[in-house]
């Protein structure tokens, strides 16, 4: 093999490399927009609806949501954190460092506010059924949370739109 031939496959691999990255981070960038959509409209529509069902009739109601939400919530949910907390790891080359902490830290956070504060507060709701002060709680979980993947979302949009456009 010659330096030439040597050279030319080494491009071509760092070239599937760079655009195997610029794919996924694409992906992650519409997993985390959908995620963040969904976290907006449980804020305003979902959770706030919580108060509105009778308290014989909540269980019921919150088992059903529960039962409904892995697939359209829980999972994509679940994937955008745990991408964007590994962010730093996988991102592209030319990403600035304070774009990918950002990902990575609101990664971690929505994370963390899931599984320390909401998913408890949901538990909650299961043991005593309808409490305003426990939906107020996740109210409040799901603020810091949605607060999180917007920056995320705006961060990962800006990141990708500036890597295409180079």
């Amino acid at each position: 093999m010659t330096a030439s031939t040597l050279t030319t496959a080494k491009t071509s691999a760092t070239r599937t490399l760079s655009t195997w990255r610029l794919a996924a981070l694409a992906g992650l960038t519409v997993l985390t927009a959908y995620g963040t959509g969904i976290a907006w409209q449980a804020q305003f529509v979902s959770y706030p609806l919580f108060k509105a069902i009778s308290a014989a009739e909540f269980p019921a109601y919150h088992l059903a949501y529960n039962a409904a939400i892995p697939g359209v919530v829980v999972v994509p949910g679940f994937l955008s954190f745990l991408a964007c907390a590994a962010f730093p790891l996988l991102k592209p080359a030319g990403v600035p460092k304070l774009a990918t902490a950002i990902v990575a830290l609101t990664g971690l956070g929505s994370l963390l506010a899931t599984v320390l504060w909401a998913i408890p507060m949901h538990d909650r709701l299961d043991r005593i059924g309808q409490d305003a002060a426990t939906v107020d709680s996740l109210l409040q979980a799901n603020a810091v949370r949605t607060a999180l993947m917007t920056a995320s979302t705006a961060a990962l949009t800006w990141i990708t739109v500036r890597l295409l456009r180079r």
